[in-house]
């Protein structure tokens, strides 16, 4: 049987995509690369946004009318599968099975019944050792960088955010288990490998965040590593040295604040004030100059007042971001922010969001301006030149780099090579080869 995945949603997710690849794979079944070529779609999805969730219905409307044509296998996995579970059968009645996000292992169970003729097929339910998946089922897609989850689930509480009902409480891969894993990609040719959690700095797989980085950066041939997403509550001291002081960890953090007013962060339930973030920022020390930052932004939270955004704003220009990821509030169903009052005209909050965006790329560009005529390492990730010459590349900023290496030559995909920058736009760095 051919199948497809389509994926929407975070790195999580990507990954999460990787592994119910592989158990398929596993199980004879054959990947391609569109709905139309597959008699069994699995949808991968989000549900942090309401946009999210439109483009997941969307797609859902489009597979029942193939369904109508020809005999097709219809499967919804991912964050809103468990957060909606039996109500997905009620408004797309074409499903033919729901996976869990704790139950991911079930896939072929579920997809055997759903071969079977039984309906309205369903697992939600919450394994104990669904976070410990074996590596060697896991079907990577991207060669140059791999993901590996160290943790799933979050402790904290943010009134908005729907994540600790659809991912669960927090579970932690044994080091043990996550530096074999690092172990064997690097065997495979993998040098940069990328530490996933919704909050990596909580991780206590029998040591800290902080030791964990440390041990995997001893694995003999790894070049890079990076981790993604951090709480600032949870962001130490001794997270900040290694950062800072270990250079197989890459120089980017990403650290959201969601908002630069005290009052909208004690409604978000956050769990800090301003002060607190800046001051774990701080912990950085000589070394923040050489760490770009980004973060994340929610502007129009229900009750933000024109003197909370200017807080924010004031934040932004305060801190000077690289870069930062901002939306307009999303309510979400099962969140405690539904109980707040929405009362927002939704003009303030796209006018408040473009401002905001606006100054972020006058911000990033200035942030790029700094690398003009630098020498830096960057990743090769693309296997060839584009209809312009440039190969496109990834500093350890997580800088875009687009890269002239002149005529005829050929760079090794996934390679370190050596580039001095000699463009600085707001969205990628131009450089040469050295």
């Amino acid at each position: 049987m051919k199948f497809h995945i389509q994926t929407w949603g975070c790195q999580m997710n990507d990954h999460d995509g990787e592994k119910l690849s592989g158990l398929l794979s596993a199980d004879g079944f054959e990947e391609v690369g569109t709905a139309e070529e597959a008699e069994l779609v699995l949808l991968n999805t989000c549900s942090i946004r309401e946009k999210a969730v439109h483009k997941v219905y969307s797609e859902l409307g489009r597979l029942r009318e193939e369904k109508q044509r020809r005999p097709l296998l219809v499967g919804v996995t991912g964050c809103l599968a468990q957060q909606e579970q039996a109500a997905l059968f009620k408004r797309a009645p074409h499903i033919d099975f729901v996976l869990g996000t704790m139950a991911l292992k079930q896939l072929p169970r579920l997809v055997a019944e759903a071969q079977a003729g039984k309906a309205r097929v369903m697992d939600t339910g919450e394994y104990p050792d669904n976070h410990l998946f074996p590596p060697s089922v896991t079907r990577r897609r991207d060669t140059a960088k791999a993901l590996v989850t160290i943790t799933e689930g979050c402790n904290h509480a943010c009134t908005y955010c729907i994540v600790p009902t659809t991912r669960g409480a927090e579970r932690h891969r044994p080091y043990s288990d996550v530096l074999a894993e690092v172990r064997g990609l690097v065997a495979r040719g993998y040098r940069e490998v990328e530490l996933l959690g919704q909050n990596v700095n909580s991780y206590a797989g029998g040591c800290t965040f902080a030791d964990l980085l440390g041990r995997v950066s001893e694995v003999d041939g790894l070049e890079w590593i990076r981790f993604t997403t951090s709480h600032p509550m949870n962001f130490t001291k001794d997270l900040a040295k290694v950062l800072v002081a270990n250079p197989k960890v890459a120089p980017f953090l990403h650290l959201p604040l969601q908002s630069g007013s005290d009052r909208v962060l004690k409604r978000m339930l956050r769990e800090y004030t301003v002060a607190e973030y800046l001051e774990r920022l701080g912990y950085l020390g000589e070394g923040r100059d050489r760490i770009a930052l980004s973060t994340d932004f929610i502007v129009g939270f229900p009750g933000e007042t024109e003197e909370d955004f200017e807080a924010t704003m004031q934040v932004l220009d305060d801190v000077a971001f690289d870069g930062s990821f901002s939306f307009i509030y999303s309510p979400r169903p099962g969140t405690p922010s539904l109980r707040l009052k929405d009362d927002l005209p939704q003009g303030v909050k796209s006018a408040r969001l473009t401002r905001l965006q606006r100054r972020q790329t006058e911000l990033t560009r200035a942030s790029n301006a700094r690398f003009l005529g630098r020498e830096i390492p960057v990743r090769v990730e693309t296997h060839g030149p584009n209809e312009h010459g440039w190969w496109l590349a990834r500093s350890g900023e997580w800088k875009t780099i687009h890269l002239q290496a002149g005529p005829g030559r050929v760079l090794p995909f996934g390679e370190l090579v050596q580039a001095r920058v000699t463009q600085a736009g707001p969205h990628f760095l131009g450089a040469e080869l050295v």
